[in-house]
């Protein structure tokens, strides 16, 4: 049996810029779903999360979590014209399964890096993430940008990468911190809308670019803005402005000014809820409680709930955390859960 773990992830900033051709500031965090594979005389999905066994003779779709792992084989059959023997697959995970932390790309990164390796299969760690990102859009059917799979493949600890999603290029910038951490805090909800509400901003992406008669948002500039108006205007002026976002942070972190880090993540949650609108009450009154207390704050992940990335001293965030658990819950009758962000390296094997 062969073991490997695969990361979740978090972006720093760059937030629905991935799949509008845009600039995202990822990094690879120390959770982890973890991947036994065996060869087997049939395949065989075991999840201790969901104690669930899924067995299957023929690979087809089952509307269920086993479907990122048989899409993820059947990708690797059509680009490689090979059959893939069958597997005995047994998952688990220490990453907050719908939090926004990538949970879905982590294990079609990890599943189709365990077939390469066993199989030896050549795909380099670009082909891989491909491999998840054409399984979540057309297997799975939501429409993502490439950041995810990215992450989880390619990163590198104590690096954060600058992934420019049109040319697919990128770089790693070491994450020096200094005195300060970030945390992710799990504000324990997700709204069914999300996943609906997701594409259609996809859609509305689309008919700006149309309407500007543009064929790629990296032609799009603050002069195209005036051009537009309502919904459409301010879906542009957020991927717009949260690029540039993106380019400033890198500098500061760069520069080592933290303190502008922490501005620009106040900055995008701010247009992720009013220009996006993307955000929802429960994960704002945690941004909000944060505002005077933390160096930065933002949502992070696809929206309507899921996580919080803060940018904080560790003994800061730790002295509020119990105000804001007691406080949140007053309000919505739920807890919070959090914890420290460390970033990892991309998926790798770890044992037989």
């Amino acid at each position: 049996m062969s073991k490997y773990r695969s990361p979740g992830r978090i972006n720093i900033i760059g937030e629905h810029t991935d799949y509008n051709d845009g600039y995202v500031f990822p990094f690879a965090i120390d959770k982890y779903i973890y991947i036994n594979l065996e060869k087997s005389e049939k395949f065989e999905f075991y999840s201790e999360s969901k104690n669930k066994i899924i067995i299957q003779e023929k690979l087809e779709k089952t509307n269920t979590w086993a479907d990122y792992i048989i899409g993820v084989i059947k990708e690797i059959e059509k680009i490689l014209h090979i059959g893939i023997p069958p597997f005995k697959i047994n998952i688990s995970s220490t990453l907050p399964i719908g939090a926004g932390l990538s949970s879905s790309a982590a294990l079609e990164v990890g599943i189709a890096y365990g077939i390469n390796d066993i199989l030896n299969l050549n795909l380099s760690r670009v082909e891989i993430a491909e491999i998840g990102w054409k399984v979540e859009n057309e297997f799975i059917g939501l429409r993502c940008g490439i950041m995810d799979q990215y992450a989880c493949s390619l990163s590198k600890k104590d690096n954060a990468i600058l992934l420019d999603t049109y040319t697919k290029q990128f770089q790693h910038i070491p994450l020096k911190l200094g005195e300060y951490n970030f945390f992710i805090i799990n504000s324990g909800v997700k709204h069914e809308l999300g996943n609906s509400e997701y594409n259609k901003r996809r859609q509305e992406c689309e008919e700006v670019l149309n309407k500007l008669n543009k064929k790629t948002f990296r032609d799009v500039n603050k002069n195209d803005l005036e051009k537009l108006n309502g919904t459409l205007f301010k879906r542009a002026k957020h991927v717009v402005e949260e690029n540039e976002r993106v380019l400033k942070t890198v500098e500061a972190l760069k520069n080592s000014n933290i303190q502008e880090v922490g501005k620009y993540l106040f900055e995008s949650h701010e247009s992720l809820k009013n220009l996006y609108e993307v955000s929802c009450e429960e994960t704002d009154f945690i941004v909000d409680f944060l505002k005077n207390n933390v160096l930065g704050a933002r949502m992070v992940g696809g929206g309507f709930g899921g996580s919080i990335l803060v940018l904080s001293k560790k003994n800061e965030f730790y002295n509020l955390i119990d105000e804001l658990n007691k406080r949140y819950h007053e309000k919505f009758g739920l807890n919070i859960d959090y914890f420290e962000v460390n970033s990892a390296n991309g998926v790798e094997k770890i044992g037989d």
